[in-house]
């Protein structure tokens, strides 16, 4: 989880605080696949901007989409 977190700290906190609504969509509150993750951080979709591996090695990308999982399961689930 700590090479995830570095990486998300680097590339993604600032538009995704916390992983919380920012300048980007909240990453903690609901569930995601890693392959549409991977998808978002490669293609950079929206005002999103891509991360070509030059920028983001595939190991990183591996790193932050089990650091960006993990923040989604700590999420409380809602009452009912």
């Amino acid at each position: 989880m700590a090479a995830g977190q570095q990486v998300f700290m680097r590339a993604c906190h600032q538009c995704h605080p916390r992983g919380e609504a920012g300048l980007g969509p909240a990453l903690n509150n609901k569930y995601v696949p890693a392959f549409l993750i991977r998808t978002q951080v490669r293609l950079g979709l929206g005002a999103m901007p891509a991360f070509p591996e030059s920028a983001l090695s595939a190991e990183e990308l591996d790193a932050v989409v089990r650091y960006i999982q993990f923040m989604q399961y700590q999420v409380p689930a809602p009452p009912g």
